[in-house]
């Protein structure tokens, strides 16, 4: 019973670094947390970047017939296709 007490309000998972060297590596655990979330988020960004260049090109190749069924010009889609794949 004495075991449960002392574990209470404790984190049920050390981080790697935590384990080996305590509180410090508790701060080196959440520093190599924020890089993971950073980099993750950077990935994400590229990939949409990757999809509105991907969307902005699918748009130039719509025939007169669709762009009319979806309510855009040939001048709409010159405006956006001519927009840098980093605005929106």
């Amino acid at each position: 019973m004495a075991e449960c007490i002392d574990t209470i309000g404790q984190s049920p998972y050390l981080g790697p670094a935590e384990r080996l060297f305590g509180s410090l590596g508790r701060a080196v655990d959440r520093i190599g947390k924020s890089a993971a979330e950073g980099m993750v988020a950077m990935v994400l960004g590229l990939l949409e970047w990757q999809r509105r260049a991907d969307e902005r090109a699918t748009l130039q190749t719509l025939s007169d017939e669709m762009l009319r069924d979806v309510g855009l010009s040939r001048a709409d889609i010159a405006g956006e296709a001519g927009k840098p794949f980093w605005l929106r």
